[in-house]
């Protein structure tokens, strides 16, 4: 049985599975129905199409791939999975019970979401292929308009862009990339063409991707060396593969997924209160030390490596990620770390701190472009204002959702909406709900409507006054922050305020523009 065989879909409230359908008279009020374009199929745009879906309201999704999935799609270097358990990394009313492992793999996860579309109903609203470069409001009509990557153009009344963070691979501003004789390619378009058996290969980066891909090739490639700018906060990965006993009790008796998801869910949450304010730097400084312990044991003792791989900045500041094989695999004869930056690419390899590394191939582990929320797609609003423009000093929206001056567009996954104690699915299907209330709103009133300035601005100011109290502006590398030092990823509150704060689109803090 595959992983996502044993799939599981309920409607909100009922505890057995089925389809969901689309009324024909569609939900109380909504004559006739908005049509809305989702921008985007990974498990935000799936979230907002599967809320749409049951509500009977008119959709199209717009996805530039060939299939669902989103970063899941996208991303297939080897060693690729989640940081997240399973068991709470998936849509709540979709519970798979046969994951092969605590920590599901990129393919499990693709496979679940495409399942997800199918037993939903939404894979058929899907256009792939399809790149929106321009979506553009039209004050006159009170739609926006969008143009695709071919030339064609669209139509909507509601616009929901799902086009995540994590989308736009991002290089860094080196010299000489172009002269590289050997192969290069970033992680988040592995080549899978190329053979790293018993060649040089050169990791440049030491975050998320890196972690997981160093120790996947290690048996193939002849050396490798890690370029690390800045080291990472790595804990130790506790995964396995779930016991017979636990699939049993998963597929057979009702209720127990659901329970062990919440157990699991409310445990994410608890973390919430230590690693984020910043009042408990005494648990953290005790957290820290034990991690520095552990990264001497695993690299076998060796004090120079060690200081090199461990962090001088906050536990929490920045991503923590979960791996067993990455500090001994760096700790092999076979794996060097060079801690510095990339000066410069040249013919046979690179120039790092002065240093010359020699490759045959070079494989790119240098993140996305977080902070540049809907690009390259330009979108322009009321009175032809620019959205990059408008967040000129860095981006901002009303719950993560709205910003104003862009009528009827709300945004999944949006600025800070990030999450780092507990699942990002739990957000997704939050913001989806508040997107679902705010387009029957829109049609029971028949008018265009945009978050109000001074709401707008009175939740950015109290969300950045609440960061300033977080380990997440104690300055640290990463991509939480804009090149101004200003975070614009992370949700500085619980999942549950948040979740309480979305639960009913508040209709007061939005104006109706003509």
């Amino acid at each position: 049985m595959g992983a996502a065989a044993a799939l599981s879909v309920l409607q909100p409230g009922e505890g057995g599975s089925a389809r969901p359908t689309r009324p024909s008279h569609g939900p109380l009020n909504m004559t006739p129905s908005p049509r809305v374009a989702i921008v985007g199929a990974g498990f935000g745009g799936l979230a907002a199409a599967i809320e749409l879906e049951r509500a009977g309201v008119d959709y199209t999704v717009f996805e530039r791939a060939d299939e669902v999935g989103g970063v899941w799609q996208a991303n297939t270097y080897p060693g690729a999975a989640c940081d997240v358990p399973s068991v709470i990394y998936q849509f709540s009313h979709a519970l798979n019970d046969n994951w092969g492992r605590r920590f599901g793999t990129q393919a499990e996860i693709r496979d679940y979401l495409r399942n997800v579309s199918l037993d939903t109903g939404v894979r058929g609203r899907v256009r792939f292929g399809s790149e929106v470069t321009t979506a553009r409001f039209d004050q006159a009509t009170g739609t926006w308009v969008l143009t695709l990557a071919d030339g064609a153009t669209e139509s909507c009344d509601v616009l929901v862009c799902a086009t995540g963070q994590l989308s736009r691979p991002s290089f860094p501003p080196v010299p000489g990339r172009d002269v590289f004789a050997g192969e290069q390619f970033h992680s988040a378009e592995w080549d899978h063409t190329v053979e790293l058996a018993d060649r040089r290969v050169v990791v440049v980066g030491s975050g998320a991707s890196a972690v997981q891909i160093v120790p996947a090739i290690a048996d193939a490639a002849r050396e490798i060396t890690v370029i690390q700018r800045d080291p990472n906060w790595v804990v130790n990965k506790i995964d396995w593969s779930p016991p017979r006993a636990e699939r049993i009790l998963a597929s057979r008796v009702p209720g127990f997924l659901r329970a062990y998801r919440a157990l699991m869910w409310w445990w994410f949450e608890s973390r919430y209160p230590v690693f984020v304010p910043r009042r408990m730097s005494a648990i953290r400084k005790a957290l820290e030390w034990r991690q520095r312990r552990f990264i001497r044991r695993s690299v076998g003792g060796d004090r120079a490596l060690a200081e090199k791989l461990t962090p001088d900045y906050a536990l929490g500041c920045n991503r923590i990620l979960l791996s067993r094989e990455w500090y001994p695999t760096l700790a092999r004869e076979d794996v060097k770390v060079v801690a510095a930056a990339v000066d410069e690419v040249t013919p046979d390899g690179l120039l790092v701190g002065g240093e010359r590394v020699e490759a045959d191939v070079i494989v790119w582990c240098t993140g996305f472009t977080p902070t540049e929320y809907l690009a390259p797609m330009q979108v322009v609003g009321r009175d032809g204002r620019e959205i990059r423009e408008h967040w000129a000093e860095g981006p901002e929206a009303y719950l993560g959702l709205s910003t104003p001056g862009f009528p009827n567009l709300f945004m999944l996954y949006g600025p800070n909406t990030g999450s780092l104690t507990n699942t990002i699915v739990s957000l997704l299907e939050y913001q989806a709900g508040y997107i679902r209330q705010a387009v029957e709103h829109i049609a029971a009133h028949g008018e265009p409507l945009e978050v109000r300035e001074s709401v707008h601005r009175g939740f950015n100011e109290e969300l950045q006054r609440r960061l300033g109290r977080t380990v997440f502006t104690l300055g640290c590398p990463g991509w939480y922050t804009t090149a101004g030092g200003k975070v614009t990823t992370v949700w500085t509150g619980s999942h549950l305020e948040y979740r309480r704060r979305t639960r009913r689109f508040d209709a007061d803090a939005y104006e109706h523009v003509h």
